[in-house]
């Protein structure tokens, strides 16, 4: 009476174990992208000859003046969408010799 609710178990069981292997595949391919990819931008980066100031000047990065938990709370989203959208700008401008330097030594 039972055999069907044993069978659809078992599946279950088998199913998750399959899951959690997948899910552990998963993770390890997303560490060894992450990995390849810090490895490829520090080979253009190197390639370029860009100090590290250099090269977060071209990626558009700021860094906050450090201020007390107070003051950081009330800060207003209009600058952080001009900072954003002047990083994409210059993204966009680095990029377009970033696509040649990684053809060449790739």
């Amino acid at each position: 009476m039972f055999e069907k609710l044993q069978r659809i178990r078992a599946e279950v069981e088998r199913n998750g174990k399959r899951l959690e292997e997948d899910q552990k595949k998963y993770d390890d391919s997303l560490a060894r992208l992450k990995a390849e990819e810090a490895t490829t931008v520090l080979g253009v980066v190197e390639i370029m000859k860009l100090t590290p100031e250099k090269a977060a000047e071209l990626l558009g990065y700021r860094e906050e003046p450090k201020t007390s938990a107070s003051k950081s709370k009330k800060k207003d989203t209009s600058e952080k969408k001009s900072v954003s959208e002047e990083a994409i700008d210059d993204q966009n401008t680095t990029n377009v010799g970033m696509e040649d330097i990684l053809n060449e030594s790739y």
